[in-house]
């Protein structure tokens, strides 16, 4: 039996080992004052909020102070309205509270996977434990020490699609989402795929007022952002090894090649392909699976995805446990190994990276160095495999087997269970 969708405040509730980790963050980013460096994207997200409060340019040299001097502000003009209560605080207290929100972040992305995988409102024991153990994930750690934003992104995207399925407010946390950063936006696909038409609309709808507001207030930010600094970004940097997307591997494997972001859109225009092919057999009976073929798909077909964005291992971790505990479930064991081993190590530490060395890699070293992709590829392909031999089972019961549909005007059996 499925569950009726909650509010979407009930929605957002985070479950008490969250609460207590936010606190614990927020704790350390104040006691730990002028005696380290805060996160480096929350200093910016902060300096993005400044900008726009100064009437200086969002897209110009932003006024960080040491040691995240010149760092850029790559999301869209609108975005940094959402950052503006960040800015009274002292950059190391921004910290704790971006890190905090991580922590309520997942709290909350645990729960909905846990409620979809299960049909049923999980215990709160078992959400509290859950919500404690992806924090040894390194796109979960890595994104906490950044004071990143991925987590809450992700949050607000399955409480969307996931649990406030038939809402009249679904469609809004995702354009919400899309609008502070536009990779996002692949959900909106998503719907479409799954026919949720009036949920897509919502979250387009959300997405156009936003950046038109953003437009009204911040033209010249705004002219920038979509003509050229959207472009720009981290655009010099993606052979890194940081880049864990199909672009990353491509411009690694071919040293930069002028032909390399063709060979890259080809390859991501076939991911779109299978993606497409696999939310629309799963969305039915496994949502989560669905939510998640979109999610990886997303960081794979992105040009830039570095390692703390994978935070999506999270809910494909769920899926999996929850996979593995079942008869037969050998293969979600394998699977789970083998993403539990891949993304919780910093695999940058075993091969050799900066000064554009990447371009450079020896065999195992492209192995090595490309792990978070190839385990992605083994997972993709394995939920390709369980989808076909899924549909062969279906098409091989025989027809006869199968009771034709009774008509309207036809009355039942006489001989029919009542």
């Amino acid at each position: 039996m499925s569950v009726p969708a909650p509010s979407i405040w009930r929605s957002l509730r985070p479950p008490v080992a969250s609460i207590v980790v936010a606190i614990g963050f927020l704790a350390a980013g104040i006691i730990m004052a002028g005696q380290r460096d805060p996160g480096m994207d929350s200093a910016v997200y902060q300096a993005g909020a400044l900008a726009v409060l100064r009437g200086d340019a969002l897209y110009g040299s932003l006024n960080i102070p040491p040691p995240w001097m010149d760092l850029p502000f790559t999301y869209p003009p609108v975005a940094a309205f959402f950052f503006m209560p960040l800015a009274p605080f002292p950059m190391h207290v921004v910290w704790g509270i971006m890190a905090g929100v991580c922590a309520l972040a997942l709290g909350i992305a645990v729960r909905h996977s846990l409620r979809s995988l299960t049909g049923n409102e999980p215990s709160a024991l078992l959400v509290n434990v859950a919500s404690l153990v992806p924090f040894g994930l390194q796109a979960v750690w890595s994104t906490v020490g950044l004071g990143q934003i991925n987590l809450l992104l992700m949050a607000l995207i399955m409480v969307d699609i996931l649990a406030l399925r038939g809402s009249r407010f679904a469609g809004i946390l995702t354009g919400i989402a899309a609008s502070i950063k536009l990779t996002p936006l692949i959900f909106i696909p998503h719907l479409l795929i799954t026919r949720r038409w009036a949920d897509a609309g919502r979250a387009t709808a959300t997405f156009v007022v936003l950046q038109g507001l953003a437009w009204l207030i911040l033209p010249a930010d705004s002219l920038r952002f979509w003509t050229k600094a959207m472009m720009e970004g981290n655009g010099s940097r993606t052979f890194e090894a940081a880049n864990q997307s199909i672009n990353g591997l491509v411009q690694r494997l071919t040293g930069e090649a002028p032909g390399a972001m063709g060979i890259s859109l080809a390859l991501a225009a076939v991911c779109g392909g299978l993606m497409v092919l696999l939310v629309h057999r799963l969305h039915e009976t496994e949502p989560l699976a669905a939510l998640l073929v979109t999610g990886l798909s997303g960081l794979l077909i992105s040009p830039v995805t570095w390692t703390h964005h994978w935070v999506w291992v999270v809910p494909l971790c769920l899926l999996l446990a929850y996979r593995a505990l079942q008869r037969n479930g050998w293969t979600a064991r394998v699977l789970l190994a083998l993403v539990l081993v891949v993304f919780s190590v910093d695999f940058r530490l075993l091969v050799p990276i900066g000064n554009r060395r990447e371009l450079t890699w020896t065999m195992e070293e492209t192995l090595i160095g490309n792990s978070y992709l190839w385990a992605a590829l083994v997972v993709g392909l394995a939920g390709l495999a369980f989808v076909v031999r899924s549909r062969q089972q279906v098409l091989a019961i025989p027809a006869g087997s199968i009771p034709a549909p009774r008509r309207a005007d036809e009355e039942p059996s006489s001989t029919s269970v009542r």
